[in-house]
């Protein structure tokens, strides 16, 4: 019992020290176990899967910034042959099926909100950078992760790649 409060408490500890110097943090909030493989595979089997990016903190264009998203949460999916992720909703084969980012994401986001077709709740102002991605199919949430990274992690850097990375891993590789 002891080990378990201390381990708990040093992951605390570890946890608020990494948000207060804006290093990458992601963290897992909801994963349908039963969902997530099977609807991936689904949604991806005749085409692209949909990804869509609200927010844009940083000085680049948004169009570079969402397909650069796409780019790195698809280098996270080796598990199925084949699977491909796009920015373009007219690509998409299955729509229904879609990932959502919100950079720069307000701290009351939520993520089935999101799934549900509201709009995104953004505070692009706030240091370090915080996000919400979801995996959603209609108006139900497969997966979700929120994360953060320090507002100095401009999309060009190795570092904000592999926290992308990272966020396409927690929301779509089976754990």
């Amino acid at each position: 019992m002891f080990k378990r409060l201390f381990g708990f408490g040093v992951g605390a500890l570890a946890t608020l020290t990494a948000a207060c110097d804006g290093a990458p943090m992601t963290q897992q909030v909801y994963y349908k176990e039963h969902g997530v493989l099977s609807s991936l595979q689904y949604a991806a089997s005749e085409g692209p899967l949909l990804v869509r990016v609200f927010g844009n903190p940083f000085v680049t264009g948004q169009d570079f910034l969402d397909k650069l998203v796409a780019s790195e949460m698809e280098k996270t999916i080796t598990y199925i042959r084949g699977v491909h992720l796009t920015t373009d909703p007219a690509a998409a084969r299955r729509p229904e099926y879609r990932v959502l980012m919100v950079l720069g994401a307000h701290r009351a986001q939520d993520g089935e909100a999101l799934c549900r077709g509201e709009e995104p709740k953004l505070d692009l102002s706030a240091d370090p950078i915080r996000t919400v991605a979801v995996f959603c199919r209609k108006d139900e949430r497969l997966s979700e992760v929120t994360g953060s990274i320090a507002a100095a992690a401009a999309p060009d850097t190795e570092r904000f790649r592999n926290w992308i990375g990272q966020i396409g891993r927690d929301l779509l590789v089976p754990g």
